[in-house]
């Protein structure tokens, strides 16, 4: 059996290592970043993916909005970069605030981060951060703990100098979710649907449709004496004032009757 000689067991071991190197760096997920247009509503908000990094090009002074799911038991946290124009073309600060609502469009509050944030103008960057309460499997219906379904971020800037408005800005956005704290209180009640805005458009009505789906006996409403035609419209205020001065004057004449001091006859 021949040797192998150092310098070929160096080479071999080169090349080995190089190989399961480059399998590594082929099968790491690479840094999800994407183009996701940001809306300048709720019903238009762009649609992120929580883990994942957007980028955008705007204008100071635009509302955005971006929309993402989470499920209950999981604390959210929203972070936005926001990369300013030159300090030579802005005029003066800035200031921008980050709020995340859920699914009926109710604002929650940051528990965590740093929600505001000014620039100067020697300031070329913003940092926003944004952690709400955890996300909860059920509360009641007068509370505001936030539920399970489709969240809202949005950035808006809360002083632009006018000057400023409108020069380009760059928006980094990401949402990351973990599991939340074992402290939040459930119970064995389940939310029946996630909070999910109804966003699609309802369908035209043809001609002869109607949109009530009530019967009909319940359309056909009862003929009572106040719902004539005389004692509607402009017609109303003279008749209920009218009669509101004819039974103030007769419980006028009622009351004195009642105290007035009656006569003897022998006085």
């Amino acid at each position: 059996m021949r040797a192998i000689s150092l310098p070929r067991v160096r080479k071999m071991f080169a090349a080995t290592a190089a190989a399961l190197v480059g399998v590594a760096l082929f099968a790491a997920p690479a840094s999800a970043e994407q183009d996701v247009p940001p809306g300048t509503s709720f019903t238009a908000a762009g649609k992120l993916k929580t883990g994942d990094e957007a980028r955008w090009s705007a204008s100071a002074g635009e509302y955005l909005y971006w929309q993402f799911p989470a499920t209950a038991g999981k604390d959210i946290k929203a972070k936005v970069d926001l990369e300013l124009a030159p300090g030579a073309a802005r005029s003066g600060p800035v200031t921008y605030r980050i709020e995340i609502y859920d699914g009926l469009r109710r604002r929650q509050p940051c528990v965590e981060g740093n929600q505001v944030a000014a620039a100067q103008k020697t300031d070329a960057k913003v940092s926003l951060t944004c952690t709400p309460r955890t996300v909860r499997d059920w509360s009641e219906p007068w509370s505001t703990d936030p539920l399970p379904g489709t969240y809202f971020v949005r950035v808006a800037a809360m002083e632009v100098p006018e000057l400023d408005a409108g020069l380009p800005i760059k928006v980094t956005v990401r949402v990351d979710t973990k599991d939340g704290d074992d402290q939040v209180p459930t119970s064995d009640r389940q939310l029946s649907d996630p909070l999910v805005p109804i966003t699609k458009a309802g369908a035209v009505l043809q001609k002869g449709q109607s949109s009530d789906t009530r019967s009909i006996a319940w359309d056909e409403e009862e003929d009572h004496w106040y719902t004539w035609d005389w004692m509607s419209g402009p017609n109303a205020r003279w008749f209920w004032t009218a009669l509101a001065t004819f039974v103030a004057a007769l419980m006028g004449i009622l009351g004195f009757q009642l105290t007035r001091k009656k006569r003897s006859w022998f006085s």
